[in-house]
């Protein structure tokens, strides 16, 4: 994208210890088995983490993100979906900014809790709101809870957040920015009462990443959980290791100085390896266009904008690594 915040990159994985014995975003421990999800009998702990991340995906991010609200800020230039799928982003020039340095919007939903340090909470339509605290300059966000789901103790959080990008250039003395925020956050408060449902062509947007594990043997999977975000499967594969599965809205890989393109029976994927991990991408899909018509941003930032929808698998062994792309790219290549 042309802009990201420090938001949408910081992604906390929180790995919280639980009496049922299931480490969530670690490696979570079957204990006191119940019916099987996907073919696999998971805890009620699991299947309450499931329950929750279903909903979550229920709720469209850019069925809260009010455009129109948006654009009343400034001069809209982008405006959709990004990061991860639960995110809604929209960039705008503020009155006295330039292309250069849009305003970025935007709404997530579906965090396990909040991803930073967050104040004392208040109540907003029955929807707890906790602001975050010590913000960079020129940004806010105030995280909310989403409706609860009937029966299950679980919760998922969501967050809206402004960057200025006029702050510090041509408005050194802007305040916390936090109008702008609390103008969104009003609107996404009003809609999730209403449930929104919008529409969307990304057929990933619809599905479970967990869903994966239907593609392979109880010897290769033992246990798995939705991660942080609901389109993260967190894995804990045969040996113990833990692995990944995730979807997510990206730049369309270049065609040169990119990650590396490998072939495995048969079919082409993405793959780079770090220090940790394997790697593995592949990209179903088309391009998702979030700029506005018109739009005056520069043909590279305009670029930055063309999204296209990836599922990652990450493993510590290369080969588990392949295993589950295969997995996956039998599942969720559409």
């Amino acid at each position: 994208m042309s802009r990201v915040t420090p938001v949408v990159l910081v992604i906390v994985l929180a790995a919280c210890a639980l009496s049922c014995g299931v480490n969530v975003d670690g490696s979570p421990r079957v204990v006191g088995v119940g019916a099987p999800v996907y073919g696999r009998p998971v805890s009620d702990f699991v299947r309450a983490e499931l329950a929750v991340a279903a909903a979550a995906r229920a709720v469209e991010p850019c069925g809260l993100l009010d455009a129109a609200g948006v654009a009343s800020f400034g001069v809209l230039t982008a405006y959709g979906p990004a990061g991860d799928l639960s995110t809604c982003h929209a960039e705008v020039i503020p009155p006295g900014g330039t292309p250069v340095d849009p305003s970025w919007i935007e709404v997530v939903v579906g965090e396990r809790e909040p991803s930073e340090g967050v104040g004392r909470g208040r109540a907003a339509g029955g929807i707890e709101v906790r602001p975050a605290l010590s913000p960079l300059p020129g940004t806010c966000t105030l995280y909310f809870s989403l409706p609860p789901v009937p029966g299950v103790a679980a919760q998922r959080w969501g967050h809206v957040s402004y960057l200025d990008g006029a702050a510090g250039v041509v408005r050194p003395a802007a305040g916390d920015d936090c109008a702008e925020a609390s103008a969104v956050l009003a609107a996404v408060t009003a809609r999730l009462h209403s449930t929104p449902r919008s529409t969307t062509n990304i057929p990933l947007a619809q599905q479970d990443p967990c869903r994966v594990v239907e593609n392979v043997t109880e010897l290769e999977i033992t246990t798995f959980a939705p991660g942080s975000r609901p389109y993260e499967c967190r894995l804990t594969l045969g040996r113990g290791d833990e692995a990944s599965v995730r979807f997510a809205l990206s730049t369309p890989p270049p065609r040169t100085g990119g990650p590396e393109v490998v072939e495995i029976d048969g079919e082409s994927f993405a793959f780079f390896e770090d220090a940790l991990e394997c790697h593995y991408y592949f990209y179903p899909g088309d391009v998702v266009d979030t700029n506005v018509q018109h739009s005056p941003m520069s043909e590279m930032a305009r670029r930055g904008n063309r999204l296209t929808a990836s599922v990652a698998a990450t493993a510590r062994d290369c080969e588990e690594a392949q295993m589950l792309v295969l997995a996956a790219a039998e599942m969720f290549d559409y």
